[in-house]
C-alpha cells in the first residue's frame, strides 16, 4: 500500500518534471553563452567515454553515495549503528530508522558537484581559468552522478524500491533539475545574479507551459 500511494503521488511530480525539461533548452540558451555550452558538453562527453570505454569510477561514486546517506541521517538525527566501505562488499550505512529523503539522498544530492562548486567559489579569483575548468569538471561530475543514478534505477537498488521507483524517479528528477542553475553559477559569466534570473525565467515559462497543457487536456476531455 505504501508503494502504491507513493507511486500515485509521484505521477503529478513526473508531469512537472516533464514540463521543466521541456522548457529547459530555451532557458539555457537565453542565460548561457555558446562557449559555456560547449564546455559543459565537452565535460559530459568526457565522462561518458570514461565510464563506458576506459573504466567506471565505481569506488569514487560509492564514497559519495554512502556519505550522502550518512549526512542525511545525521541531519535527521538518526542513530548510525555502522558505516563501512570496502572494495569487496561495497558500502553500507546501518541506521536505527530511515525515511524517503535519507533513502534518496545519494541520488538527490550530487555530492562531488557541490564540493567542486564550493571550491570554484572560493578560488574563483585565483585564475581567470577557474570558471572554465569548473564548468568542464562540474559537467564531468554531474554526468557521473546521472549515469550511476540511472544504473541504480535500472538495477532496482533497495533505496529506490522502498518508496517505489515511480515516486523515487519523480523526486530525484525534480531535485536534480532544481540544482542545475546553482551548479552552473560559479562557472558562468552571469554568476549568481544570472541564477536568480534563470530560476525566475525558467519557472515562469514552465508555469505558462503547464497552463497550456491543462487547457489542452481539458479540451480533449470535453471533446
Amino acid at each position: 500500500m505504501r508503494i502504491l500511494l507513493f507511486s500515485l503521488a509521484g505521477i503529478p511530480v513526473l508531469i512537472l518534471d516533464g514540463i521543466l525539461i521541456y522548457g529547459f533548452p530555451v532557458y539555457a540558451a537565453s542565460m548561457y553563452s555558446r562557449e559555456e555550452g560547449w564546455i559543459v558538453l565537452g565535460g559530459g562527453v568526457a565522462y561518458i567515454l570514461t565510464h563506458f570505454i576506459i573504466r567506471k569510477p565505481e569506488r569514487l561514486y560509492l564514497w559519495a553515495h554512502e556519505f550522502s546517506h550518512l549526512i542525511a541521517a545525521k541531519l535527521f538525527l538518526r542513530k548510525v549503528h555502522s558505516f563501512h566501505i570496502t572494495s569487496r562488499d561495497g558500502g553500507k550505512v546501518v541506521l536505527d530508522r530511515t525515511n524517503v529523503l535519507i533513502d534518496l539522498a545519494p541520488y538527490i544530492f550530487p555530492f562531488y558537484c557541490l564540493v567542486a562548486a564550493l571550491a570554484a567559489v572560493l578560488f574563483r579569483s585565483a585564475s581567470p581559468w577557474v570558471p572554465d575548468i569548473y564548468m568542464a569538471l562540474g559537467s564531468f561530475l554531474f554526468t557521473m552522478h546521472l549515469v550511476f543514478s540511472a544504473e541504480g534505477f535500472i538495477k532496482g537498488q533497495p533505496d529506490l524500491k522502498r518508496s517505489g521507483r515511480i515516486f523515487s524517479l519523480a523526486l530525484v528528477l525534480l531535485c536534480l533539475l532544481a540544482w542545475i542553475p546553482v551548479l552552473l553559477a560559479p562557472g558562468t559569466a552571469a554568476g549568481w545574479k544570472g541564477t536568480v534570473s534563470a530560476y525566475k525565467g525558467w519557472y515562469s515559462a514552465s508555469g505558462e507551459n503547464a497552463r497550456r497543457l491543462f487547457l489542452y487536456a481539458r479540451t480533449v476531455l470535453q471533446a
